[in-house]
């Protein structure tokens, strides 16, 4: 979600344990609320807030986070505020931290100091609003696949397919592909990757498109999106990974219970797991169409 700095906003936001983040996110998201979470380093839990220009939608936010919570044992008491303009964009950066998040890929808030080592790939972000910080298992898991990607072949195209702050095409292009593209269908959240991607002094071609509509092809795609998502548009996501042997496709935003289906998807159109990686509750893909 990318919202306009310069609007009020309400949050709606309530402390939960750090081990039920991800499925509480994935209970939200099945409601098409979006959610953002933050791990506070001082303590065992995160938070959780829904940002809303529209203040009179915090009632039914405040009763979806409680019915989720139920689901999970929990009681949780979300709280609603009026944030003034511009305070909300302040209010998480405390939770967001430089990180290695793979083996050369090291994620560097733009407010945040950090000396790089020899070999180190730094990616410099401000996500705004927009989702990808690199905190996010899911993204972890599309950066570490990258990572292993580009030390074996970056002589290829890259499509990011849902590109949010821009993480994952900025990453890819920092890892030396040749060439890197990225859609997402939120404008917001497209002018902010090319903020993103400017900062980077790299070279992305950023566009407005949903994601049923996509004709681009390259030889690496990126989907890091909901395991429905992929499933209902595999044939689109599959069509738009280069055919001839050398294709990488790789997916993510999948619960482990969900993997089998989404992966059972990719099969039928003539997709081979090369790996999947497990991180917390998500499990992300790498496929081949060989």
């Amino acid at each position: 979600m990318a919202v306009d700095t310069h609007t009020p906003l309400t949050a709606v936001s309530v402390e939960v344990p750090r081990a039920t983040v991800d499925a509480l996110i994935e209970a939200l998201a099945e409601s098409e609320i979006s959610a953002s979470s933050w791990d506070d380093v001082e303590s065992a839990c995160s938070r959780l807030s829904v940002f809303l220009s529209d203040a009179a939608a915090a009632p039914g936010v405040c009763q979806a986070l409680i019915d989720a919570g139920r689901t999970l044992g929990l009681d949780l008491h979300p709280a609603t505020a009026a944030l003034p303009e511009q305070d909300w964009a302040e209010s998480w950066k405390r939770f967001f931290r430089v990180q290695r998040v793979s083996e050369r890929i090291v994620i560097r808030p733009t407010w945040e100091p950090y000396e790089p080592k020899p070999g180190d790939c730094v990616v410099d972000l401000d996500p705004g609003m927009s989702f990808g910080t690199g905190n996010h298992a899911t993204t972890q898991a599309c950066l570490a696949f990258l990572d292993q990607l580009a030390a074996a072949d970056a002589h290829r195209s890259v499509l990011d397919m849902g590109c949010g702050s821009g993480i994952l095409a900025i990453a890819a292009r920092k890892l030396g592909f040749v060439e890197v593209a990225a859609f997402d269908n939120d404008p917001d959240a497209v002018a902010i990757a090319r903020d993103n991607a400017a900062d980077n002094s790299v070279g992305v071609v950023f566009e407005v498109c949903d994601l049923a509509h996509n004709t681009r092809q390259a030889d690496v795609v990126v989907a890091n999106i909901l395991a429905p998502v992929l499933i209902e548009h595999a044939a689109v996501i599959a069509a738009a990974v280069k055919p001839g042997g050398q294709g990488a496709l790789i997916i993510s935003g999948i619960l482990d219970t969900q993997y089998a289906s989404v992966r059972t998807a990719f099969e039928a159109h003539g997709f081979v797991e090369e790996r999947s990686l497990l991180i917390g509750e998500w499990r992300s893909g790498w496929f081949s169409n060989r």
